[in-house]
């Protein structure tokens, strides 16, 4: 059936296309969020949307493929926000833009962070999902850490960072950054500007780094 034509599925609930793909996305990420990937199923998530279960299947034939499609556009939607914040050319400078825009996105997007935990931890969260459909969110997985992976290493050849080990430290600032929802309280003191300012000097002082040798 075309996707501009109108229908019920049997009858009930309202049209698919009133629904929406990113709805249902939506709705699978808080279920998957509440429930667990083992705790949710199709048919409960097309209960919770208002539609018939054929209805929910017309937009993703199987819960591994909505699994894996809301898994992907997070993991995109966080890559490309902490790709976008970069303006500076210096590592030292270019390095605390990525952890403040890391730290910031995981805070403002602490739904799909704390659902699936998302850089450093997609193999063991998604065992039951085919690794070639997971493929292309490991390679973005690669691939953002090799952005750290490059900006230690022109710290490094640039003298303004000391870095004994360029993959090891890629490896503990990300982590460092990765879990900061578990602590964040929104209406405690601080904002989310102040800790992911934080961060960054935490990320510094671990390379380091200092002000005076970004503008050097």
């Amino acid at each position: 059936m075309a996707r501009g034509v109108r229908s019920k599925a049997n009858g009930r609930g309202p049209a698919r296309e009133t629904v929406g793909r990113e709805r249902v996305m939506q709705a699978a990420l808080q279920m998957f969020l509440q429930r667990g990937y083992a705790g949710t199923s199709m048919k409960a998530l097309a209960q919770e949307l208002g539609i018939s279960a054929p209805a929910l299947y017309w937009y993703f034939p199987s819960k591994d493929e909505l699994y894996a499609s809301v898994l992907e556009e997070a993991m995109e939607d966080f890559v490309t926000y902490v790709r976008r914040s970069i303006t500076e050319e210096h590592p030292v400078l270019k390095l605390g833009q990525m952890v403040r825009a890391h730290v910031t996105w995981q805070l403002q997007q602490s739904d799909a962070a704390r659902a699936f935990d998302l850089t450093m931890s997609i193999r063991g969260l998604t065992s039951d999902i085919p690794a070639e459909r997971l493929e292309p969110i490991v390679k973005m997985e690669r691939d953002y850490l090799k952005d750290f992976r490059d900006v230690l290493t022109d710290g490094q050849q640039l003298g303004v960072m000391a870095v004994d080990d360029v993959n090891t430290t890629a490896f503990a600032i990300v982590t460092l950054c990765e879990y900061v929802y578990t602590w964040f309280n929104a209406g405690g003191k601080m904002s989310v500007a102040a800790v992911a300012n934080r961060y960054e000097g935490l990320v510094r002082n671990m390379v380091r780094a200092t002000t005076a040798a970004a503008l050097s």
